[in-house]
């Protein structure tokens, strides 16, 4: 993979001058809250929930949201349901009972993607006990087609990812499980001299395997982990599926919580191999393991190839490994990222160009798991407020500050999903926290400079085009993203891919590698629209 020019749509460092998120969760009608049973045994699930996902549920050409709600451990969900909003254009309306999409279960994460090809986004949701898959029938609801197919995962699933890892045209998935952990086998954690009760770390249960699904076309899936060689028992939050070295073949990353992070490569027949030591990307700098939390790939620095991006626990910076080809690099620090993030929990996160500038920008959203950690820790809050860097060349820059009334405020944060909420041609961000109510960040200005968004319709590889990499070109310079379904912690984020055009009205050369090989080129695109691209046969 040879290194790209990066010096294309570029502009001053004041560019993103008058980009202003703006709270508009109210505005829009979005009335969640999450529950997490917060309790004085303080159980571990309770601290880890919970995500959602973004989707366009019912094909009319808008994103919807998807909240997903945790409960109480001992008593149940009660009234503490997921909740599926419509977008309405200036509203967003609560269609959770129509559309029959409740959850069950202590919730934990979501992923959207259309597993079943048959033109409409169907829904996958991980819990602490059974996970739900839910099929979307076309009319505005789902059903529960969890036993049929063979995918309910009985044990604590966190996040998952849809990719077709034998590229049979079918989605396979990817459910990243954290620990064994019964209500029955809680211990108690705390420090006895201060008489404080806390959530206890990972190591006090058991690490579990996860757990590869293969997707049989007749909708039902297999569970293929061992044949597949997804063998590892870990303590997995973040999973994350990308073509890391751009052989055709989706690889699969599970960022782990105190254990090394696993990297398995696929070899194209079917198996994978863990690389995660060999490649550079499972550990820290200083070859220790850290508490990965979300995970995130994007071309940071406009090369070609796609780079890694883990948050991890206080103390320990967020990770940014640049690849270099068949190894990472971890640049953590000498991009801007590291030492600003070594007071604050990571846990959401996303490579997003929020200026459209051509450079992908980076959120995170914060959060500590203790809610008593200020009693013990002088330095730490439980709230922490979110951050937003900007790209600038490849070198990040915290701009967090001038980036509106959200960035001023604390919040215990756990999921961030991405998309273009309003369709102004610019990406908002859609923020969940632990016993927090969510958040609409809406992008206002971001649109100043120019976009282009890929809409793709598989027809021999999957219907979504997981996998399929997408180039832009402009003036000779070349920008890509590759199509993914789950991102950050417990999220899925807008499926097309959005580029930021800068100054360019228009693009030169759209080409589209699918993942059946075939590729797609379209010359002379104008900017400012959403481009329809269905996959030749």
């Amino acid at each position: 993979m040879g290194l790209w020019s990066s010096a294309w749509l570029v502009g001053d460092s004041s560019a993103d001058e008058g980009v202003q998120f703006v709270d508009a969760t109210a505005e829009l009608g979005i009335d969640f809250v999450h529950h997490n049973g917060l309790s004085p045994e303080r159980r571990l699930p309770e601290t880890y929930g919970a995500g959602g996902a973004l989707l366009d549920y019912d094909g009319d050409g808008d994103l919807d949201i998807y909240l997903v709600d945790g409960g109480d451990l001992i008593r149940g969900r009660g009234t503490s349901i997921n909740r599926l909003y419509r977008n309405d254009g200036a509203v967003f309306t609560d269609v959770t009972a129509v559309a029959g999409v409740p959850g069950g279960g202590f919730g934990m994460g979501a992923v959207a993607a259309d597993y079943d090809n048959d033109g409409d986004v169907d829904l996958y949701l991980t819990n602490w006990g059974e996970d739900i898959l839910y099929r979307n029938e076309g009319d505005g609801s789902f059903s529960d087609v969890t036993r049929r197919a063979g995918i309910d995962n009985p044990q604590w699933g966190s996040s998952a990812a849809f990719l077709d890892y034998d590229n049979d045209g079918w989605l396979d998935l990817i459910v990243a499980n954290y620990v064994d952990f019964t209500v029955e086998n809680h211990p108690w954690c705390g420090h006895p001299v201060l008489k404080l009760r806390f959530y206890c770390d990972p190591k006090e249960h058991e690490p579990l395997r996860d757990i590869l699904y293969r997707n049989e076309g007749d909708g039902s899936f297999s569970d293929v982990s061992e044949e597949a060689g997804i063998t590892f028992a870990g303590n997995g939050l973040g999973a994350h599926c990308w073509d890391y070295d751009g052989d055709g073949d989706m690889d699969i990353y599970v960022a782990n919580d105190m254990n090394p992070n696993f990297f398995y490569e696929n070899q194209g027949n079917g198996r994978f191999e863990e690389i995660g030591l060999l490649s550079g990307a499972a550990l820290s700098a200083d070859g220790l393991p850290m508490a990965g939390m979300g995970v995130d790939s994007g071309d940071y620095d406009n090369d070609g190839d796609l780079d890694l991006f883990v948050t991890n626990y206080q103390l320990e910076n967020n990770t940014l490994y640049r690849n270099d080809g068949m190894v990472f690099t971890e640049v953590s620090f000498s991009s801007g990222i590291g030492e600003i993030s070594l007071n604050y929990l990571g846990f959401g996160t996303g490579f997003f160009d929020y200026d459209n500038d051509g450079w992908q920008d980076l959120f995170i959203t914060n959060g500590h798991v203790h809610d008593n950690i200020e009693k013990f820790d002088a330095i730490v809050t439980y709230a922490q407020k979110p951050q937003l860097f900007r790209n600038e060349r490849g070198r990040y820059v915290d701009r967090s500050r001038e980036m509106g009334q959200p960035f001023e405020e604390g919040y215990v944060g756990r999921g961030a999903m991405f998309g273009d909420l309003d369709g102004d041609g610019d990406l908002d961000i859609v923020e969940t926290g632990s016993g927090y109510p969510a958040k609409v960040l809406r992008n206002d200005g971001g649109n100043a400079k120019h976009w282009l968004q890929v809409e793709l319709e598989g027809r021999v590889s999957n219907r979504d085009g997981i996998g399929a990499k997408v180039y832009v070109e402009v003036a000779g310079q070349r920008s890509f993203r590759e199509v993914k379904a789950g991102v950050g912690y417990q999220s899925s984020s807008q499926t097309a891919p959005f580029f930021g055009l800068g100054e360019a009205e228009r693009a030169d050369r759209v080409e589209v590698v699918w993942p059946s090989g075939i590729r797609q080129v379209v010359d002379g695109v104008a900017a400012d629209q959403i481009l329809e691209l269905v996959e030749p046969e």
